[in-house]
């Protein structure tokens, strides 16, 4: 398969590991980006709904080959979850530890002037430098950095390691902006979806939670922690799985208010069920900090 585009535009970006769309809605602010690839349908469709513009269709990285296009650039991160903190099989013979590979594999092909890759940060060092290398060998100077979302108007702390290769031109200094709180974030809210449904077992424990660190629903598992109105919220995670204690109310967020955590606006179009959206808000690039790296560039 093919990755074809460009049509003769030289700033028309491609974008891998697509998701649900936060990396593209931070890069749209400064480029165009023609085409768009996931592997999962629902990722796709919430792509294509809200960009209809962009030819975002489901494939799978490891199938394409003979890549070619007029890309002025290509954007993507792929899944994280093989090197996640979370992961306690984490190794690197897990099929998504290959993946940064296949997305080297991909820019190696296409030769664009410039890509961005956007992972976790623990990542191990080796894979790390394996990857500036391999960028550094194929002619690009290279940026490789780790970096915080809050730092970058983003209503959440989020530490994420970014690669930024380019051929020509310049990478400029970023520039630290004041993070949204969440207390900003949620009053961009129209409508809360999405909403969790506990038990009064859940609740009576939600109660429980503390705004200091993450603490343990039940056994050793540390999957809860209270929100605060006035500072950024952490990592946002898929809170069908963790408990993000909204500041006022003892209940888990709702999806709704996830995705304005992560920069997404309100009239935003997702499909899938509820599982899978809840699990693409978590996967997804803070806007704030998207538009913050597409604008070094451009």
């Amino acid at each position: 398969m093919r990755v074809s585009g460009g049509g003769g535009v030289t700033d028309c970006v491609c974008e891998l590991f697509c998701g649900a769309g936060g990396m593209g809605l931070g890069f749209s602010q400064h480029f165009e980006i023609t085409d768009a690839i996931d592997i999962l349908p629902e990722a796709v469709k919430t792509y294509g709904a809200n960009n209809p513009e962009t030819n975002a269709r489901r494939q799978d990285v490891r199938d394409l080959s003979g890549c070619r296009g007029d890309f002025a650039g290509i954007i993507g991160g792929p899944p994280c979850q093989a090197w996640s903190r979370r992961n306690i099989r984490q190794t690197a013979d897990d099929p998504r530890a290959q993946l940064l590979d296949e997305y080297m594999r991909v820019v190696e092909e296409v030769q664009p002037g410039w890509f961005v890759l956007e992972n976790i940060v623990t990542v191990p060092k080796a894979v790390k430098k394996a990857i500036a290398n391999r960028a550094k060998a194929l002619g690009y100077r290279v940026l490789s950095a780790c970096l915080n979302a809050g730092d970058y108007g983003a209503a959440q702390s989020r530490r994420r390691w970014i690669v930024i290769g380019r051929r020509e031109g310049t990478i400029r200094d970023f520039q630290t902006i004041r993070p949204r709180t969440v207390r900003e974030a949620f009053a961009t809210v129209r409508e809360n979806w999405g909403m969790m449904h506990s038990s009064p077992e859940t609740l009576a424990r939600l109660a429980t939670a503390t705004t200091d660190e993450w603490a343990a629903m039940n056994g050793e598992y540390r999957n809860m922690i209270r929100l605060q109105w006035d500072i950024p919220a952490p990592t946002v995670c898929n809170p069908k799985k963790v408990y993000m204690v909204h500041p006022g109310e003892c209940r888990n967020i709702s999806l709704a208010e996830a995705a304005a955590l992560q920069g997404f606006p309100s009239d935003y179009i997702w499909h899938g069920s509820e599982s899978a959206i809840a699990q693409m808000i978590a996967n997804a690039m803070p806007v704030e900090m998207a538009a913050a790296i597409a604008g070094v560039i451009a």
